[in-house]
């Protein structure tokens, strides 16, 4: 998998009471992991709020991990290895609540405030009495491209299942250091134990690569194996994930008069775009079939895709329809059609990109790009209520 780009979310905590050398282990590791994303252009889910300590301490180690993260990409920001905004979003996304700002450590103010001006946050704001855990986790899976797992307990093993349920990759770790609130069974070590013996419901490895085996070797045995190890150890796995899909929703059908047309257009622009950036082109029709009939194909895979690339050349109404599940199921949607094509008003409210019947390719790509950029992640069209 191509790390540019991608979101890269690790979440755990530890126990109040853990051992501190070991929980040290932990923060340098992360770090470490950090550094070695953000050098090759990753970004980052960081939640913000408060830094508690271990029993009875007033400074570090930390027992949760966000902060950690956070420096780390700070320092990566001013080392110029990564850029505060790119061609999928900001450095970093995060929920944030009413009551956040308030709950910045002052120790991390400059910190927060610094990746604020830089333009490297990107702040998704629930709405006021939305602050519970597992709806912010649910949030979180949807902005996330991977999770690694660190530890921890009920809130981790939570995220797993939000990240594994739309088809995305969860990494857990095998060091174990408790969990801030006592709950789950087992947090990440446990998922650890589980995803050896069944890889499958975790994550998908590219073909020649065992991920069984890739994952062992991410051992760290307790905090005994060197953090560079370890490191490498993540990154090949990492790498050899299968890449993020880019779901194509367009005009299939080879009799209609605007196929030829539509089929260049993908082929010129849409295929060379999302291969740029990480994405791996999923159409119905090419490839290997995965599924007994094509309306399970259909939906298994637009639900479990990253992006919906939907062209609404010639108007047909299952294009409509699987336009309207990716925006319910709150996916990332970009849309497109022929300059010719008369949008209804539904979809007509939606930005979308109008390609040109003999437009040169790399001029098409280029404007193509830019709408990317500025509409990759914008915001969902319906925000849930809740009673006054």
């Amino acid at each position: 998998m191509k790390l540019a780009g991608r979101r890269i979310h690790f979440a755990g905590s530890a126990g109040p009471e853990s051992v501190e050398g070991k929980l040290t282990y932990v923060h340098n590791l992360i770090g470490a992991l950090v550094n070695a994303l953000a050098k090759e252009g990753a970004s980052f889910v960081v939640p913000f709020g408060k830094e508690p300590f271990l029993k009875g301490r007033t400074d570090g180690p930390s027992i949760i991990f966000d902060w950690t993260v956070a420096t780390s990409v700070h320092d990566a920001l001013k080392n110029g290895w990564v850029r505060p905004y790119g061609p999928n979003g900001h450095l970093i996304e995060t929920c944030s609540i009413t009551k956040t700002d308030a709950h910045i450590p002052v120790t991390r103010r400059g910190i927060y405030d610094d990746l604020r001006s830089a333009n490297a946050i990107e702040m998704l704001m629930l709405d006021p009495g939305w602050s519970a855990g597992a709806l912010r986790r649910q949030k979180y899976g949807q902005l996330g491209d991977v999770l690694i797992a660190v530890s921890g307990g009920q809130g981790v093993e939570q995220l797993a299942i939000e990240y594994s349920s739309k088809g995305k990759p969860v990494i857990p770790l095998d060091i174990n250091v408790g969990c801030s609130l006592g709950d789950g069974t087992g947090g990440a070590a446990r998922l650890f134990d589980k995803a050896l013996a069944n890889p499958d419901d975790f994550l998908k490895v590219v073909s020649g690569h065992s991920a069984t085996n890739l994952l062992d070797l991410t051992k760290t045995r307790n905090g005994e194996t060197e953090i560079n190890r370890v490191v490498t150890a993540v990154m090949n796995l990492l790498h050899a994930l299968l890449p993020p899909r880019a779901f194509y929703v367009r005009l299939l059908c080879e009799k209609a008069p605007e196929y030829l047309s539509v089929e260049r257009f993908f082929r010129t622009t849409v295929d060379p775009l999302v291969t740029e950036l990480g994405y791996e082109p999923l159409q119905m029709g090419l490839g290997r079939n995965e599924f007994a009939w094509m309306n399970q194909a259909v939906f298994d895979s637009l639900h479990h895709s990253s992006v919906a690339v939907v062209d609404l050349t010639a108007l047909r109404p299952n294009c409509f329809m699987e336009l309207g599940y990716a925006l319910g199921n709150k996916q990332r949607v970009i849309v497109t059609a022929r300059e010719d094509t008369k949008i209804s008003f539904d979809a007509f409210a939606l930005e979308t990109f109008l390609w040109k019947e003999g437009e040169d390719s790399a001029t098409c790509l280029n404007r193509m790009r830019t709408h990317w950029e500025r509409n990759i992640n914008m915001p969902k069209l319906v925000h849930p209520k809740q009673a006054k």
